[in-house]
């Protein structure tokens, strides 16, 4: 396959055998690591290919050894983050460069794989394994991609799930810098604004949130965006269901930036309207936390590290066969206010 004439002066197998003296089967064992042979012979052949500039045909490569040294990247956006650049595209491009980076450095390349539609691509996609960001529990991505065999690391994923590998943050290490950071400001009744997905963004949080909230003993003041309605507008009705259900909320935690951004939105017009409030508000740190007016302060979710991290142990499990330990970082914070 890689055989053949030399196109356009380019060096093939057939040339590195005649220089060699041996058969073109021997030339690919040699150079693959494999048979039987002399290791002077296999030090000649590697001289020659060498000698010649020969580069083998990864197409070729890839039929003979099922390998394509290429990795997959999937993130399960929703539907309206997929044209809200500000928002989910903004994170899966962060997480995509640092990947890309890691990846290349180690010889693999990187692809990004369409969030929707028919799964047709879970069955035929051609790579050796694949980074699932946050994916939704009702998709049935994961269980496939294992079904085929390939290796799978999990970024932003459950970390009490113990039949993938994942790469997540401490949501309870966000909820107490958040915790800590309103009540330097005075602020002690946290709300938290979480989006209507399953994904581990909301959920996570959530149980954090909870679970703070219990060892504080003080109750939970928890609202719900509904995100049909739209991000921003999501975020502005259920900031007011927050205020109006909890009065007392004077700091609120919405880790979804354009949910924050609406409810942002809600608590300036009420300020403008007289309200007498002063709500704290802190968001995920990213593209919308810096650029907002005023700027928002941002919990840091270590996107990047999580992205290098990933890829690592992902690589680790192509060569060895084996998943890695489980990684959970701990946040930091970005303060603007």
């Amino acid at each position: 396959m890689s055989g053949g004439n030399s196109v356009a002066g380019r060096p093939t197998i057939r040339d590195v055998a005649a220089a060699s003296g041996v058969s073109v089967g021997t030339v690919s064992q040699a150079l693959n690591g494999k048979g039987r042979m002399d290791e002077k012979t296999r030090v000649r052949i590697r001289e020659a290919a060498s000698r010649l500039g020969y580069v083998p045909n990864p197409r070729a490569r890839a039929l003979r050894t099922g390998a394509t040294n290429t990795i997959g990247l999937v993130a399960s956006l929703l539907r309206s983050e997929e044209t809200t650049p500000q928002s989910g595209m903004s994170w899966y491009l962060r997480t995509a460069v640092a990947a890309a980076q890691e990846s290349l450095a180690a010889g693999y390349a990187l692809t990004l794989v369409p969030p929707r539609g028919p799964h047709g691509w879970v069955q035929e996609f051609a790579v050796d394994g694949v980074l699932v960001i946050d994916p939704d529990p009702d998709d049935d991505q994961l269980s496939t991609l294992r079904g085929r065999g390939l290796p799978v690391v999990v970024i932003s994923g459950d970390p009490e799930q113990t039949d993938v590998t994942t790469v997540s943050i401490d949501w309870r290490s966000a909820v107490d810098l958040v915790a800590a950071h309103v009540a330097e400001r005075g602020a002690h009744h946290l709300g938290l604004i979480i989006d209507s997905s399953e994904r581990q963004t909301a959920r996570g949080t959530e149980r954090a949130y909870r679970d703070w909230c219990a060892h504080q003993g003080v109750p939970p003041r928890i609202a719900v965006a509904r995100l049909g309605e739209g991000f921003a507008q999501a975020g502005e009705v259920a900031c007011a269901e927050l205020c109006d259900e909890y009065p007392e909320v004077d700091a609120i935690y919405a880790p979804l930036d354009t949910v924050a951004a609406g409810a942002w939105r809600y608590l300036a017009a009420a300020d403008r309207a007289g309200s007498g409030r002063r709500v704290h508000l802190v968001t995920s740190e990213g593209q919308v936390a810096r650029t907002h007016t005023p700027p928002l302060t941002g919990v840091d979710t270590r996107r990047e590290e999580l992205a290098v991290t990933a890829t690592r142990l992902l690589l680790d499990q192509i060569r060895t066969g084996t998943p890695g330990e489980s990684v959970v970082f701990e946040t930091g914070l970005v303060v603007r206010d």
